[in-house]
């Protein structure tokens, strides 16, 4: 998420100075050592800190209030350029060979003796956002946006999490004439009608602030669902769904997940889940996507199987948040689907043969200056501000209902059933499929006709049909009649 990190320069205090962790003939002492390493704010941190008899800590340096991981390679270098500062001339020779004979003090189980830090990170809460940058701590509320400084905090802040630029608020008027990606997410809104279209755009927004809310509310655990609009039947690649979750990894940590390839039964299928991840993307999933597998992953936590490393669960309010992109419909229409399914259809503006570098001129975040990443962080903390004063915001779907039809049927079923099955006619089912597969031959040998009774009651469903299903004698018949309740 960051760009380029820089370690800084700890500043040695006179605690630290007066530590001396070797002896006049050279000899370095191992416990003099630690002591120094904890007057400059270096110790073990357990990430998991619920689970520490089963996780190993980090080794971690605090600076202030930012929190930095170092490694082996950082204490010797810090060690060894201490010594140098602190020694004159012929003593330093020996000191440093002490450091190369001791370098088993900094194998796994030594640097376990280091101080374990309780840290306490600032953090998201159920009516405010936190984003940091260079130039301070970036304070969002559904009424404000402020830059707040560091030491305004006296919780922590990981160093990975920051941000390498400086951030300037601006006004929202501005935003609406300069921000690119503003317009940009209008264009993925756009339909004929203008109102439904303004509403359409607000409901973007507000799943862009959900994503975007580290806050886990137990009352709202759904799963942002980025789908294709159908144009004649086909859906649209290319419009933009991806880029939409790549915008909020600029801000929080994304862990993306290939869709096409992820088996939900694979023991190691999360493996890419960190601690730290934010937001989880199921990323072109196909057709067969099991959406209720992840049901857990929302509502209780999840349990990241890791190869070589300890398995971890990670808790609800610790767990990452799920968005999924699709050129499919997700199956499921449940209340316990409902309940966890935020569904958005992407309009059909960008495509593979029309994309926002074609319209903009440039390609989103590679070719951006430090005005379009501020005007972009801006209008993504708008988004948050959405989110925060109204919550998820539902629209009016455009082809919903006709995507998940045909996502569980077929096109060519729609078409036919559209055109030949009539209100409150009684039908023979077999019929009704040897009808069906006279017309499309290539069916008859992949579908099954319990398959295409399931299809006729799916199909009477999605209409909004009353289907009633009964039998005469060895005659099986199904009728459609209008559905009195709406």
């Amino acid at each position: 998420m960051t760009d380029e990190s820089i370690m800084p320069v700890n500043e040695q205090g006179s605690e630290s100075a007066r530590i001396i962790f070797w002896d006049s003939n050279g000899e370095i002492s191992p416990h003099l050592l630690f002591d120094y390493y904890a007057s400059i704010g270096i110790g073990n941190y357990f990430v998991d800190d619920s689970n520490k008899k089963n996780s190993d800590p980090i080794i971690v340096m605090i600076n202030g209030n930012i929190v930095y991981p170092v490694n082996v390679g950082y204490l010797l270098d810090i060690t060894k350029n201490y010594i140098l500062e602190n020694t004159q001339g012929n003593g330093t020779g020996k000191i440093l060979d002490s450091l190369h004979k001791k370098t088993g003090l900094f194998g796994d189980k030594n640097l376990k003796l280091l101080p374990t830090l309780h840290l306490d990170f600032l953090c998201d809460t159920q009516d405010t956002g936190f984003f940091f940058f260079r130039n301070g701590v970036v304070k969002v509320t559904a009424e404000r946006i402020q830059v707040c400084n560091y030491e305004d905090f006296d919780t922590y802040v990981w160093e990975q999490n920051i941000i390498q630029r400086d951030f300037y608020p601006i006004d929202s008027n501005i935003l609406e004439i300069n921000s690119e990606f503003l317009r940009f997410l209008k264009d993925l809104t756009v339909v004929n009608d203008s109102g439904k279209a303004i509403t359409r755009y607000k409901a973007l927004s507000s799943a862009i602030g959900y994503l975007l809310h580290r806050y886990k509310n137990p009352t709202t655990t759904k799963a942002i669902i980025l789908l294709d609009v159908y144009v004649d039947g086909m859906p649209n690649g290319g419009s933009g769904k991806t880029l939409l979750v790549t915008a909020v990894g600029k801000i929080r940590n994304v862990s993306v997940i290939d869709g096409k390839k992820y088996d939900q039964k694979e023991w190691f299928g999360l493996s890419s889940v960190e601690l730290n991840t934010e937001v989880l993307l199921f990323d072109d999933t196909d057709r067969n996507f099991n959406f209720e597998l992840i049901f857990p992953l929302m509502t209780t936590g999840m349990f990241v199987r890791r190869k070589y490393k300890n398995h971890v669960f990670v808790p609800f309010d610790k767990s990452p948040k799920v968005a999924i992109t699709t050129n499919y419909a997700i199956n499921g229409n449940s209340s316990s689907f409902r309940r966890r399914m935020y569904e958005f259809e992407i309009s059909a503006t960008y495509s593979a043969d029309f994309s926002p570098r074609d319209k903009f001129g440039k390609n989103f975040f590679d070719d951006w200056n430090d005005n379009d990443w501020n005007l972009f962080y801006n209008t993504m903390f708008h988004y948050l501000q959405v989110f925060l004063r109204e919550g998820l915001i539902e629209s009016e779907p455009i082809n919903l209902q006709l995507t998940k039809l045909i996502n569980r049927t077929s096109e060519e079923f729609v078409d036919w059933a559209d055109k030949t099955v009539r209100l409150s006619n009684q039908y023979d089912k077999k019929h009704l499929y040897d009808l069906f597969v006279s017309e499309y031959p290539d069916y008859r040998n992949r579908l099954k006709q319990r398959d295409f009774t399931y299809w006729l009651r799916f199909w009477g469903d999605n209409r909004n049909f009353k289907v009633s299903e009964g039998h005469s004698n060895e005659i099986r018949y199904i009728q459609f009649s209008t559905n009195s309740i709406p």
